[in-house]
């Protein structure tokens, strides 16, 4: 009986404790699952183009954002997924710009930050709370004791008698008191292997470094390696043709380039990201980087050669964000980001009722006491 008194309380108070943060990371995380398809509808002007024919080399829409915005440097290009899909530009300036350009005339369709659009607000409360490196933290550690809440939460459900079935009903027709009771038991029980997984994933996006080292570690596996630098001593204060570079790394790997990273420091290599056939992540893990002076391969990843441990790594993102099994699972994920708050009301529901019961059984003794004494 204490060591249930004992679970009880830690699952009551971490709860209570993190409840709303989660509540807030299970929302947010709700909308975002359709991030893409959302931004679509509201900014159909930016990710959509009507234009035809054939695209423009890449580096001449590269050469017109840097026109453009003459002062800032190019963090990132997203390429084009589709015929209508438009370049994404990530700027690295004061007001960190996203900027949209148009695959067949390079014109520039329009630039915002990513806290100026809805959706794009929405995704930094769901990874960072809006306050940077310490909120992704505070939602790394809230997704910690969610864990933990979680194993309590199966060790408090599980009957005494062995009766399990009891735990999986509800009683929608009894007392309200009740009805709270089992939505709360019932609904934890058959959430509960969806909430570890979206916890356990959460917490490999925030502290990724140390998931890692121990995903390879339980799996033998070597590391990745650490990426290569670009020999600053060759700086000719010009890059090699942009294209030149993609076609260099199609020829290496043949999937299709998601995204180009451009170097922010002298040394940094210019990074060409593919998305590799079978591969779990929408935007592919199979990466080529370059010196970013004389164009030359410092390194390939190639996912599907990678060691058991990046594979498995390379899963959790896919398995955090629904895309895994496609339509079906970001629906059911969808819905696992209301669980939280679902849990949390109910089980605040019934701490108060607890509270009161214990408030009427003290007044009901000091009553009584008062009488003897009379």
């Amino acid at each position: 009986m204490r060591t249930r008194r004992t679970v009880f309380n830690i699952h009551l108070y971490i709860g209570l404790a993190v409840g709303l943060f989660l509540i807030l990371s299970g929302l947010t995380g709700s909308m975002i699952v359709f991030r893409e398809e959302i931004e679509k509808l509201m900014h159909p002007e930016l990710l959509e183009t009507t234009a035809s024919g054939e695209r423009l080399p890449v580096q001449s829409v590269l050469n017109t954002i840097k026109r453009v915005y003459p002062e800032d440097k190019i963090v990132f290009i997203r390429m084009p997924r589709t015929l209508r899909e438009t370049y994404l530009f990530k700027m690295n300036s004061a007001h960190d710009l996203f900027v949209y350009a148009d695959p067949y005339s390079g014109e520039v369709l329009g630039a915002h930050r990513q806290e100026d659009t809805l959706i794009g607000w929405v995704a930094l409360v769901h990874t960072e709370l809006l306050i940077g490196e310490r909120g992704k933290t505070t939602l790394g550690v809230a997704a910690l004791l969610l864990i933990c809440m979680s194993i309590t939460g199966i060790y408090l459900w599980w009957p005494p008698n062995g009766k399990i079935s009891r735990g999986l009903k509800i009683d929608w027709r009894g007392p309200w008191k009740k009805l709270v009771f089992d939505m709360h038991r019932a609904f934890g029980i058959y959430s509960v292997l969806f909430l570890l997984i979206v916890a356990f994933t959460g917490i490999s996006l925030v502290f990724n470094k140390t998931v890692a080292e121990v995903t390879n570690f339980l799996t033998a596996s070597a590391p990745r390696p650490s990426p290569p630098l670009s020999n600053s001593l060759e700086e000719t204060g010009t890059m090699p043709p942009i294209d030149d570079l993609l076609h260099k790394a199609n020829r290496i790997l043949s999937g299709p380039t998601t995204w180009i990273t451009f170097p922010q420091t002298p040394d940094a290599p210019l990074v060409i990201r593919k998305k590799m056939p079978g591969e779990l992540n929408p935007n592919g893990k199979s990466f080529i980087y370059f010196d970013q002076y004389k164009g030359e391969v410092l390194l390939v990843e190639d996912t599907s050669s990678a060691p058991v441990g990046t594979r498995i790594y390379n899963a959790f993102y896919p398995l955090h964000t629904g895309v895994l099994g496609g339509l079906p699972t970001r629906i059911l994920q969808v819905i696992v980001g209301f669980l939280p708050l679902l849990l949390f009301v109910t089980g605040y529901v019934m701490w108060i009722n607890r509270r009161k019961a214990r408030g009427y059984r003290s007044a009901s003794k000091n009553s009584s006491g008062s009488r003897h004494e009379k």
